[in-house]
């Protein structure tokens, strides 16, 4: 008796395992949009600013569509040697925000770096609401 319920519980320890790495692949492939904030390790108080109104923007507005899936939103370290290949991806090695759309099986880029460095510090109301506007529209 005692190893049919051991067996039992195994059995569903292991199913619970499999079905939720099966989610992940799921969540991982249907993203429609990434939002991307890359970084050196030596960083500036706007580099800092960028970063911290972007997790703002995404933590307040759109908490959903990362939680499941729809938005990908990361911060890269352009100088550890793991983030590699999304960097050279994307072509460059120092600062940088994109919001990367999928649309039937293309990606399309939008640069917001210039726009970041102007206005992340200096006028941060101006950046969030620019921000908010361009992840929505690339969702649309």
């Amino acid at each position: 008796m005692k190893r049919i319920v051991l067996l039992f519980t195994l059995f569903i320890i292991f199913q619970g395992y499999f079905v939720n790495a099966q989610n992940k692949v799921k969540t991982s492939t249907t993203a429609k949009v990434e939002v991307y904030y890359f970084h050196p390790t030596e960083r500036c108080p706007i580099d800092q600013s960028i970063e911290a109104n972007t997790k703002i923007v995404m933590q307040s507005f759109f908490s959903k569509e990362t939680g499941n899936g729809t938005i990908i939103y990361q911060v890269l370290n352009t100088d550890d040697k793991a983030n590699a290949k999304t960097v050279a991806k994307f072509k460059m090695n120092t600062q940088a925000l994109y919001i990367v759309r999928h649309d039937k099986g293309k990606e399309i880029i939008n640069d917001l770096t210039d726009f970041a460095f102007s206005f992340s510090q200096s006028n941060p109301a101006k950046f969030k609401t620019r921000l908010k506007n361009e992840v929505e529209s690339a969702l649309k």
